[in-house]
């Protein structure tokens, strides 16, 4: 798992956290408040769950193997991008970010 300063080193990155499997915040580092990264924390693992009931019922409609469990996802709005995987997760912005190197970094 990723330090939270190699997270931060990543390019774009304006914060990053770490939270438990109900989405109590665990530590974070950035440009946000506490109140911010706690919402986050629960933003993160409640999109988790949504992301692992959606493959898991993909995979039983279609038929195809694979889709179940989640590694990793990123929501993008605006000019931000939280990207997500295990219970690590960095927000960026979108401008800078280079997706394929976070998810380098952060899959497990």
């Amino acid at each position: 798992m990723p330090t939270l300063k190699e997270l931060m080193s990543l390019p774009g990155a304006i914060a990053a956290g770490k939270f438990d499997e109900k989405g109590n915040l665990c530590a974070y580092v950035g440009d946000i408040s506490e109140k911010a990264a706690e919402i986050a924390g629960l933003m993160a693992a409640a999109n988790k769950a949504i992301a692992n009931m959606q493959a898991k019922g993909f995979s039983a409609y279609s038929g195809k193997e694979g889709f179940y469990p989640v590694q990793g996802f990123a929501v993008a709005a605006g000019k931000y991008a939280a990207c997500i995987a295990g219970n690590v997760g960095v927000f960026v912005e979108l401008e800078k970010a280079d997706f394929d190197k976070i998810f380098e970094t952060i899959m497990p």
